[in-house]
């Protein structure tokens, strides 16, 4: 996986663009940042074609959301050393925003992920909220308003892990990570899966419209 990331298929960018650097970097670390971020890595390697499959992994979801469970897609994140990119408040609704609320993402960790590195963060019960808009557009990928939703506003747990732990979580939590610190990786592989029944809604081809979909939701309730 580190020849993926490295030295074959990964390509590093300063991670999600968007005004909501400005709240949550320094001026001086806004674009020196790093992120590796590969979309399908079951296509590159046949392990993660296994673990989606995983009789284990899917056992856990199966408890979760109940006896049929879909593979929605897979996504790794490698946030490089020493100043891997932070990611801000969002849900993942509004990337994949579907007709039901039993969709997980499963973050699988490829490497250890104390506090330092960046970890996952999340909104505890955040959850029950539904689905929240988000500021969206060309210029960014989907966030939610620092003037409300901010580390420094909001509430949030840490949680730190070790290389091959799983964690499981509604696409509808509240989540965020800051920057990786130390002088190590921070990798992880994105699982998501839902309920066959659920269909994905209020999704342009070009950009997903969060205030459409989320008033589809509201008149669907």
């Amino acid at each position: 996986m580190n020849l993926i990331i490295e030295d074959w298929w990964g390509e590093e960018s300063i991670g999600w663009r968007g005004p909501w650097r400005d709240h949550y970097l320094p001026e001086a670390e806004r674009k020196k940042t790093k992120a590796v971020i590969i979309a399908n890595p079951h296509f590159y390697s046949a392990a993660w074609s296994k673990v989606i499959l995983h009789e284990g992994l899917v056992g856990c979801l199966q408890a979760l959301i109940g006896p049929s469970v879909q593979w929605h897609h897979t996504v790794l994140h490698g946030k490089s050393p020493e100043l891997g990119t932070p990611f801000p408040m969002h849900q993942d609704y509004p990337f994949y925003p579907h007709d039901g609320p039993d969709f997980v993402d499963c973050l699988v960790h490829l490497d250890d992920a104390p506090l330092e590195s960046g970890c996952l963060c999340v909104v505890p019960g955040s959850h029950t909220d539904g689905p929240l808009e988000h500021i969206t557009g060309d210029h960014t990928r989907p966030y939610l308003p620092p003037e409300k939703y901010h580390p420094d506003k909001v509430e949030t747990v840490p949680v730190p892990a070790k290389a091959g732990d799983v964690i499981f979580f509604s696409y509808c939590t509240i989540h965020w990570s800051n920057v990786n610190q130390t002088d190590q990786w921070r990798k992880s592989v994105r699982i998501g899966y839902h309920t066959p029944e659920m269909r994905p809604i209020g999704m342009d081809a070009k950009e997903p419209n969060n205030k459409n979909h989320c008033q589809r939701l509201k008149e669907a309730a």
